[in-house]
């Protein structure tokens, strides 16, 4: 790990001494940016070192989280072993589908997983055991911490994949991704089993995506079809990376903090044309940066 890496990965550890001293608005903001982050994080795992924008990432963010709420709901489990298992479900979705899935490239398989996110969403729409268009109600968190420790539980998830990006960027398997990026025939002809590190790779941000659904759900309690396959959230992480820096570490950090403060202040001070002056701050600072605030 570099020196600023190191420093950023501190800077997420002081992060846990922030609540007392923030109030109840700015705690949510706080723990929105660090949701954003994870998910940030995971995509750039994908897009950043592979090479693959999935569009449709936030499919894994609504299997996660009903997963989670289904097995909370219906089986009586608890959060602590819902949540991990809503995880380990979506990567296993992922690695089931990659296979046939990563063999498309470029735009294809970027509509190819909107697609899948949307058919999903009208997939749980329509199916009884989900609750259909009407969603689920989950339990209120009544545990020690109170709804401080959603704030945590997306702390830690932040802090799991900036290290696992950290582990992507400076491992072998993380240069066999790359390589993969950068030209995947001649990493093919040099011995690299693309469809298997692509898989891989998959499955990565599943996991991350499909923890942080998973933890959003139970966060806001209730869930329909609309909020956890939400196409804008997919549009959101998208932003935020390309604001920060593709494929780098730090990049997806800034970019999703950067992006949730800005939303923030302009709601304040223009809640009518809120997200006209935000699309056109955007697009100034892409323009003035095309490479991201890290890459400057």
């Amino acid at each position: 790990m570099g020196k600023y890496e190191r420093l950023i990965f501190f800077l997420l550890l002081a992060m846990g001494l922030l609540p007392p001293l923030l109030t109840d608005y700015w705690e949510r903001v706080l723990t929105l940016s660090l949701m954003l982050s994870s998910l940030s994080l995971a995509q750039n795992i994908l897009l950043g070192y592979t090479g693959y924008p999935a569009f449709g990432c936030v499919a894994f963010f609504g299997i996660g989280g009903y997963t989670t709420a289904l097995l909370m709901k219906d089986l009586g489990l608890p959060f602590w072993v819902s949540l991990p298992i809503g995880g380990v479900v979506s990567a296993l979705f992922a690695l089931l589908i990659a296979p046939p899935l990563m063999r498309l490239k470029s735009h294809y398989f970027a509509i190819t997983t909107l697609a899948l996110q949307l058919a999903l969403g009208e997939l749980v729409a329509n199916l009884e055991f989900t609750g259909g268009a009407q969603g689920i109600n989950l339990p209120i968190y009544v545990g020690p911490g109170g709804y401080l420790i959603f704030f945590y539980l997306f702390l830690l998830l932040t802090i799991f994949a900036f290290l696992l990006n950290v582990y992507v960027e400076r491992s072998t398997f993380g240069y066999a991704l790359k390589a993969i990026r950068e030209d995947e025939t001649a990493a093919e002809t040099m011995g690299v089993n693309t469809v298997l590190f692509k898989s891989v790779s998959f499955s990565m941000m599943a996991l991350i995506t499909g923890l942080s659904g998973g933890v959003y759900a139970y966060w806001i309690t209730y869930i329909d079809p609309t909020s956890m396959f939400d196409p804008l959230l997919s549009v959101k992480i998208f932003v935020a990376l390309l604001l920060g820096g593709v494929g780098t570490v730090a990049g997806p950090l800034l970019g999703a903090f950067t992006l949730e403060f800005l939303s923030e202040v302009l709601w304040g001070r223009f809640p009518k044309v809120h997200g006209v002056v935000l699309g056109l701050l955007i697009v100034l600072i892409v323009l003035i940066i095309p490479r991201g605030i890290w890459r400057r």
